[in-house]
């Protein structure tokens, strides 16, 4: 009888180790809400909020597979970043916003990618960073039709603001300005920002197919070719003192 027992005993013992060895149901599955509190948890969470933009879209979406099946979750916020100096010159005109991007793949665990939209004007292109093993990926949109015309949007904008500045300074009274005048702009808006129609397929395959060239996933880095805001002085005024450069 004893020998049963301990038989018994031993059996239970196996299995219990296997239960505990195992991970809880699911655990791989991650869920929505334990998704975004890992989110919030994360070290780049933390030190970006502060950035955040008000209105930014931080509900998170399910990442689906060719065959419709769920393999992980997406959010991304739209924060500001490197933002350029407040006062008024050729390269401090424009501040585009940027995107904070996490990914929970259920097979690779959180990623968390920049996009950053900083070097439109300059590079016709934008980067994504992976913000966890510092590689970054330059997307070229110089001959995607959607960001062209965005850009030149943009640089419309810019050169208003630039001829509108020129002008106050021929009106501003020069003998008070010590030697030298500088802009400050007093008001910035933030205009612009929408995702690529779906009908702009030249602009969803341009940015698509350069993302999937580099094992990127759109859907967890960029919001459907997301145009970004960008931000622009619509007020401002001129100073005799001038911050140093």
């Amino acid at each position: 009888m004893k020998k049963y027992i301990f038989l018994l005993l031993t059996i239970l013992l196996v299995f219990s180790g296997n239960a505990f060895a195992q991970p809880k149901s699911g655990a791989a599955n991650l869920s929505e809400k334990e998704f975004m509190k890992a989110v919030r948890k994360a070290d780049e969470f933390k030190d970006f909020k502060s950035s955040f933009l008000n209105g930014a879209d931080a509900k998170p979406k399910a990442l689906i597979d060719g065959n419709g099946s769920q393999y992980g979750w997406a959010v991304q916020y739209e924060i500001e970043y490197n933002a350029k100096n407040v006062f008024l010159n050729e390269e401090a005109i424009v501040n585009f916003s940027s995107l904070l991007s996490f990914s929970y793949e259920f097979d690779s665990g959180l990623k968390v990618r920049l996009v950053d939209y900083g070097r439109l004007l300059d590079d016709q292109a934008f980067y994504i960073k992976d913000l966890r093993s510092d590689e970054e990926t330059k997307i070229d949109v110089s001959k995607d039709h959607t960001f062209k015309e965005f850009l030149a949007e943009v640089e419309m904008k810019k050169k208003e603001v630039l001829e509108k500045a020129a002008k106050n300074s021929l009106e501003t009274d020069k003998s008070t300005a010590a030697g030298e005048l500088c802009y400050y702009c007093t008001k910035y808006e933030w205009r612009g920002g929408y995702p690529c129609a779906a009908a702009a397929m030249e602009s969803e395959t341009s940015v698509s197919s350069q993302l999937a060239t580099h094992g990127l996933d759109e859907d967890a880095v960029t919001a459907n070719c997301y145009v970004p805001r960008y931000k622009v002085c619509v007020a401002g005024e001129w100073r005799t003192y001038c911050p140093i450069q």
